[in-house]
C-alpha cells in the first residue's frame, strides 16, 4: 500500500509539474507574440514618420529649386510628391526590421464609398467597355452602401442576395476594404482584379489629379470631353504638366477673345476648377513589416495630406 501510494504521489507531481511547463511554455509564447507585435509596431511608426519626414524634405527641396530660378528656366513646375514610386523605391530599415512601402496618390483613384452612380458607371464602363456591366456593378454597390431595401433598375438588395444564396448580405454603409466589393452580387475574381487599381476608401478629397490619374479616372471628371482628355494624354506623354486649368481649357478650345467669357466656357472652367488638382494633394501608404517567419505580418494603413504651407500632416492611421 505504501509503494502503490508513493506510486500514485510521483504520477500526481509528475502531472503536475507537466501541467506546470505546458503554461509556462504558453505564457512565453504569449510574452514573445506580444514582444515581436511591439515591436513590429515600433517599427511600422519609425517608418512612417520617415515617410513623412523625407515628403517634408522634397518640400524644402522644390522649393529652394523654385528660389534658384531652376524650375522657371526649365519652364516646368514639378510636383515634389509626383513620383511615389521614386521616393519609396526599397524598404526602409528601422532598427533591424525591415518595412515595406507601398503610397497611392488619391487622386488617381475614386472613392467607392463617395462617388455617385455616373462616376462609378464611367469609370466601370472606360475600364471594361461594357456599359450594360458598367451600369449594373454601379447599381449594386449602391444598393449595397444604401440604407434601404429598396434596389435600383439593374441593382440588388437583400431579398436578391438571399435568392443567390449569398450567406453575406449587403452592409447597408461604407465599404471597409475595396477587397470587401468581391461580395457584391456580379462582381467576379475577374472584374475585381481590373477594376481594384481605379478604387479606394481612404480618399476625402474627392479632386482627381489630372497630371497623374490613369485615363478612366479622367474620364470621370465632371465637364471632362474627348478634345480635353486628348490634350491632357498628349501634354503627360511628352514629359509635360498641366500648369493650368484656364490655359488647358482654352487652348483646347481654341476660343476667340470673346468666347473666353461665354457661359458654356465658364461653365465648363467651373466644373473643371471644382473638381480637379494639379498635384499629388493626399497620400494613402500601406506599411508592412517584411518578416519571413510571420503568417500574418504586422501591417499599418496610413493618410498623409499636404498642408496648405506644404508641410506633411498624417491625418489617418488604421493599424
Amino acid at each position: 500500500m505504501a509503494l502503490l501510494a508513493a506510486l500514485w504521489l510521483v504520477v500526481i507531481m509528475a502531472t503536475a509539474g507537466l501541467q506546470f511547463s505546458l503554461i509556462a511554455r504558453e505564457r512565453r509564447a504569449l510574452g514573445v507574440t506580444a514582444s515581436d507585435r511591439t515591436r513590429d509596431r515600433a517599427a511600422l511608426a519609425g517608418a512612417l514618420a520617415h515617410v513623412q519626414a523625407r515628403l517634408d524634405g522634397q518640400r524644402r527641396s522644390q522649393s529652394a529649386e523654385r528660389q534658384a530660378g531652376l524650375a522657371q528656366r526649365m519652364g516646368v513646375v514639378s510636383d515634389s510628391w509626383g513620383n511615389l514610386d521614386a521616393l519609396f523605391p526599397d524598404a526602409i530599415v528601422v532598427g533591424e526590421t525591415r518595412v515595406a512601402v507601398r503610397g497611392v496618390d488619391l487622386g488617381t483613384v475614386v472613392n467607392v464609398n463617395t462617388a455617385s452612380e455616373q462616376t462609378l458607371a464611367l469609370l466601370f464602363e472606360a475600364e471594361l467597355r461594357d456599359a450594360e456591366v458598367a451600369t449594373q456593378l454601379a447599381q449594386r454597390i449602391l444598393d449595397w452602401r444604401d440604407a434601404d431595401t429598396l434596389s435600383r433598375a439593374n441593382g440588388a438588395e437583400g431579398v436578391d442576395y438571399r435568392r443567390a444564396q449569398r450567406t453575406i448580405l449587403p452592409a447597408n454603409g461604407n465599404v471597409r476594404t475595396v477587397g470587401d466589393l468581391a461580395q457584391v452580387l456580379g462582381m467576379t475574381p475577374n472584374l475585381l482584379e481590373r477594376l481594384s487599381p481605379f478604387l479606394t476608401t481612404a480618399s476625402s478629397a474627392n479632386r482627381v489629379n489630372i497630371n497623374a490619374a490613369p485615363e478612366p479616372v479622367l474620364r470621370t471628371i465632371p465637364g471632362m470631353t474627348p478634345p480635353l482628355l486628348a490634350a491632357i494624354l498628349a501634354l503627360r506623354s511628352g514629359g509635360r504638366r498641366v500648369e493650368s486649368v484656364p490655359a488647358l481649357l482654352t487652348a483646347v478650345r481654341g476660343a476667340a477673345r470673346g468666347d473666353a467669357a461665354s457661359a458654356a466656357y465658364m461653365s465648363q472652367l467651373r466644373d473643371l476648377t471644382e473638381a480637379v488638382t494639379l498635384e499629388t494633394r493626399e497620400i494613402e501608404l500601406t506599411l508592412r513589416v517584411l518578416s519571413p517567419s510571420s503568417i500574418q505580418p504586422a501591417q499599418l494603413a496610413a493618410t498623409i495630406v499636404r498642408h496648405t504651407d506644404g508641410t506633411a500632416v498624417v491625418r489617418r492611421r488604421q493599424w
